[in-house]
C-alpha cells in the first residue's frame, strides 16, 4: 500500500534529520543558535540559520513527525480489523516490550562505550561534551533503558530516549480513544479535547505530543484525499515550519506573535502538515513509495537508538585524527561525518535483525499469551 510505505519513508527521512540536528549541536551549533553566546563558523551556517531551509537538521519538528505517524498507523492497524477491543488488548500489551527491548539494550551499549573508552572531546561542541564527558553507571542504564525513559524521560545514558514517555503513554491514550470510538463515539470526542489536556501537568511538549497522537487519529478517521497542488503546498509549508528557530530571520514574522514558543509550536504543526501532505495525496504518496526509503524506514528506530552512541564511538575520534592532520575544521567534519554515516547504516540493519526484530517477536508472543 503506497500510503503506508510512504509513512515508512517518512520515518526514515524524520530520523535522520535528528541525526543532522545532533551533528550541527556538535559541530556548527549556530545552525540550531539555542545559546547566546554560539558563533558562526562561516558564512554558510549563518545563512542557513536564518533561512526558511533549516528543516533537514529539525529534530525536534522529526519527532513530532514520528508521534503524528504513530497516532495514524496505530489506528489504522487496530480500526481495520472487526475485533476492535480485542486488537486494542493485543497492541497494548504489545507496545511496552515493542519499544522497551531495543531501548534497553541501547542504554547497555551506550554504557559500555562511555565506561571503556575514553576519546578526547576538547574539539566537540559543549552539548556534546557533556554527553561525552558524563558518567554513567551499568545500573542507570539499566534503569532507564527498562523504567526512567518510559515513565520520566530519564535518559542520562541516551540522551534520545526522552520522546520514549510521550510513545508509550500517546500509545496508550490512542488505546482509550479507539475504545471509546468503539464504543460510544462521543464519549471518544470528549476524550480526543480532554485527556491531551492532563499533559500540561508534565510540561508543555508532552502535551503537544500527546495531541500529536490525537491529531493523527483524527486524520486517519477523517482526513480527506487532497489534490497534488494542494499537497505539495502543505508539504513545503511544513517543511517550512520544520526550520524554525526563534533567533531566525526567516521565521521573525512568527516569532512576534508566538514569541519563545515558535520553535516548539511551528515544530509541532509542521509534522501535522508534512503527515497529513504526504499520507493523504496519492501524488505525494508515490513520491515517497521507493524500496529505499521504505528501507530506511525500516531502520529508523535502530537509527534512532543507536546514532548518540556511535557519534562517540566513531565520528569523534575520526575527527580528532583529521584535526591532528590538519585536513581544517570543515573537511575533518565533512569526512568524519561520512564514516559516521556509514557505520550508521551497517550498525542498525544488524541492530535491526538481531534486536529490533527479536523485540517484535517476543511482544507478539507476550500478547498471545495473555489474550488466550
Amino acid at each position: 500500500m503506497a500510503k503506508l510505505n510512504a509513512a515508512e519513508s517518512i520515518r526514515g527521512l524524520a530520523c535522520l534529520a535528528v541525526v543532522f540536528s545532533h551533528l550541527s549541536l556538535s559541530f556548527y551549533p549556530y545552525l540550531h543558535h539555542f545559546n547566546a553566546d554560539d558563533q558562526a563558523h562561516g558564512k554558510w551556517d549563518y545563512f542557513v540559520h536564518h533561512s526558511p531551509f533549516a528543516f533537514w537538521y529539525s529534530g525536534t519538528a522529526a519527532v513530532f513527525v514520528f508521534f503524528v505517524l504513530s497516532g495514524f498507523v496505530l489506528s489504522y492497524a487496530i480500526l481495520k480489523h472487526t475485533n476492535i477491543p480485542k486488537k486494542v488488548a493485543e497492541m497494548s500489551l504489545k507496545r511496552y516490550p515493542r519499544l522497551a527491548i531495543p531501548a534497553f539494550w541501547s542504554c547497555i551499549l551506550a554504557w559500555a562505550a562511555l565506561y571503556f573508552t575514553h576519546f578526547n572531546s576538547d574539539l566537540m561542541n559543549g552539548w556534546f561534551q557533556s554527553y561525552a564527558t558524563q558518567t554513567v553507571t551499568l545500573k542507570q542504564a539499566a534503569y532507564e533503558g527498562s523504567i526512567g525513559a518510559f515513565l520520566f524521560a530519564e535518559s542520562g545514558s541516551n540522551w534520545v530516549l526522552w520522546t520514549m514517555q510521550i510513545e508509550l503513554f500517546g500509545s496508550i491514550l490512542l488505546f482509550v480513544l479507539l475504545l471509546l470510538y468503539h464504543y460510544q463515539k462521543i464519549g471518544f470526542y470528549i476524550g480526543s479535547l480532554v485527556l491531551p489536556l492532563l499533559g500540561f501537568y508534565i510540561n508543555e511538549r508532552f502535551f503537544l505530543g500527546l495531541l500529536s497522537f490525537v491529531i493523527g487519529c483524527y486524520m486517519y478517521l477523517y482526513g480527506r484525499k487532497i489534490s497534488a497542488p494542494l499537497g505539495w503546498l502543505m508539504f513545503v509549508f511544513g517543511l517550512y515550519l520544520a526550520g524554525a528557530h526563534n533567533s531566525s530571520h526567516a521565521y521573525h514574522w512568527i516569532y512576534k506573535l508566538l514569541g519563545w514558543r515558535t520553535y516548539d509550536y511551528c515544530n509541532f504543526f509542521s509534522g501535522i502538515f508534512i503527515v497529513y501532505s504526504i499520507l493523504l495525496c496519492g501524488r505525494v504518496s508515490q513520491v515517497f513509495d521507493r524500496p529505499a526509503l521504505v528501507y530506511l524506514g525500516k531502520l529508523s528506530f535502530s537509527i534512532y537508538l543507536l546514532h548518540m552512541m556511535l557519534l562517540y564511538l566513531v565520528c569523534m575520534p575520526v575527527f580528532n585524527m583529521l584535526m591532528g592532520v590538519r585536513l581544517g575544521y570543515d573537511l575533518s567534519v565533512l569526512l568524519a561525518v561520512l564514516m559516521y554515516l556509514m557505520a550508521i547504516f551497517i550498525s542498525a540493519a544488524l541492530y535491526s535483525r538481531y534486536v529490533d526484530e527479536f523485540a517484535v517477536k517476543v511482544s507478539n508472543r507476550f500478547s498471545k499469551l495473555f489474550i488466550r
